[in-house]
C-alpha cells in the first residue's frame, strides 16, 4: 500500500495583496501554505517591471580584459563603485543593469557594460537566472560574461582615459559611477582594502573573490605534488632548526630541488616558485643553474619584484 505524498508548500497567488507601490518597486504580502494545510503570510518586493513570476529581471556583468599588454595588468575584471541611498554609502559591485522588454540577457549584457563603464563587450557564456535575496524579493538576475579586447581601438581609448564615457545615463553619473579596475589574481586581498576605506562590497563579487581563492590554493597544492616540499621551522634565535637542514639536505641530493613551505612567503611568491619549478627544470633557461660538482639543475628566482 502506498502512502500519500506530503503536499509541499506554495503559495496561492490569488490571495496576494498589494500593501503599496511606487514607480519602480511594489509591496505584497503573499499568502502560502504548508505540509499540514494552514496558511502563513509573507512580505516580499517586487519590481514593477517584471513581466512574470519567470521573467529574468537584471544582468550581473563578469567581464575580463584580454590583449592588455601592460604587464600584469592584463588579467583584470571591470568592476563599478557607485553611490548607494539605500546603504547610503559608495558600492564596489559587478556591472548591472535590467533586461528591457524586448531584449535577450545577452543583449542587455552589451549594453549595460557599455552605458557603465565605456567598454564595448563581446559575450563569452551566460549562466541561469539566479536569485539575489529570495527571502526579501523575486527579482532574478542572470550572469553573464564578456571579454574586453584592448585591441580595438574604442576599448584602448576608454582604458587610458582618453575619450570620456557618454553612454552613462544620467542618474548614474549623479551618483558618481566610475568603473574599477581590480586583479583576478589577488581580488579577495583588493576587496578587502576597498571594504577597509568604507565602500560596501556587492554580495556576489565577494563569492566570485573567495571561489578564486580556493581554486588557486588548489591549484597550487596540485603543481607541489610532484616536489619535494621542506617546512621552515626555525628555532629560538630565527635559524632553521636541524630538522629543516637535515631536509633541505635530503631534498637536494635525492631530487636536486625542493619547495620551502612557511607562513613567512607571502603566496605570490610560492606561485612563482611553483611556475619556476615547472617551466625551468626541463628547460636551458638562464634561470637554470648547475652546481660545479653536483649534475642536477636548480631553479632560481632572480628576486622578489621580477617576473619570473
Amino acid at each position: 500500500m502506498s502512502s500519500t505524498p506530503t503536499p509541499k508548500p506554495r503559495v496561492d497567488f490569488e490571495k496576494t495583496e498589494t500593501v503599496g507601490s511606487t514607480r519602480w518597486m511594489r509591496l505584497e504580502t503573499l499568502t502560502y501554505k504548508v505540509e499540514d494545510g494552514s496558511e502563513r503570510k509573507w512580505d516580499r518586493a517586487v519590481r514593477t517591471t517584471k513581466k512574470s513570476e519567470d521573467a529574468i529581471d537584471a544582468v550581473v556583468i563578469l567581464a575580463l580584459l584580454k590583449n592588455n599588454h601592460d604587464g600584469d595588468e592584463g588579467d583584470q575584471i571591470v568592476c563599478v563603485k557607485q553611490f548607494r541611498p539605500p546603504l547610503d554609502a559608495f558600492t564596489l559591485e559587478l556591472p548591472a543593469g535590467l533586461i528591457d522588454s524586448d531584449e535577450e540577457p545577452a543583449e542587455a549584457a552589451i549594453r549595460e557594460f557599455r552605458e557603465e563603464t565605456g567598454y564595448l563587450g563581446t559575450v563569452s557564456g551566460v549562466l541561469p537566472a539566479s536569485y539575489l535575496s529570495p527571502g526579501l524579493t523575486n527579482e532574478s538576475a542572470c550572469l553573464v560574461r564578456l571579454e574586453v579586447d584592448l585591441a580595438l581601438e574604442h576599448n584602448r581609448k576608454i582604458h587610458n582615459n582618453q575619450v570620456k564615457n557618454d553612454s552613462l545615463e544620467g542618474c548614474e553619473a549623479d551618483r558618481g559611477l566610475e568603473k574599477i579596475l581590480l586583479p583576478r589574481k589577488g581580488l579577495l586581498r583588493a576587496l578587502h582594502k576597498h571594504e577597509e576605506q568604507g565602500t560596501k562590497v556587492f554580495a556576489a563579487l565577494y563569492s566570485f573573490a573567495l571561489g578564486m581563492e580556493i581554486g588557486e590554493a588548489s591549484s597550487l597544492s596540485k603543481a607541489t605534488s610532484n616536489f619535494p616540499i621542506v617546512q621552515l621551522e626555525l628555532d629560538s634565535d630565527g635559524n632553521p632548526a636541524p630538522e629543516t637542514s637535515l631536509a633541505v639536505t635530503s631534498a637536494l641530493r635525492d631530487c636536486g630541488f625542493l619547495l620551502v613551505k612557511t607562513n613567512l612567503l607571502p603566496l605570490e611568491l610560492q606561485r612563482r616558485v611553483i611556475r619556476a619549478s615547472c617551466q625551468f627544470l626541463s628547460s636551458n633557461s638562464d634561470a637554470v643553474i648547475s652546481h660545479p660538482s653536483d649534475p642536477k639543475k636548480y631553479a632560481m628566482l632572480k628576486g622578489v619584484d621580477d617576473p619570473v
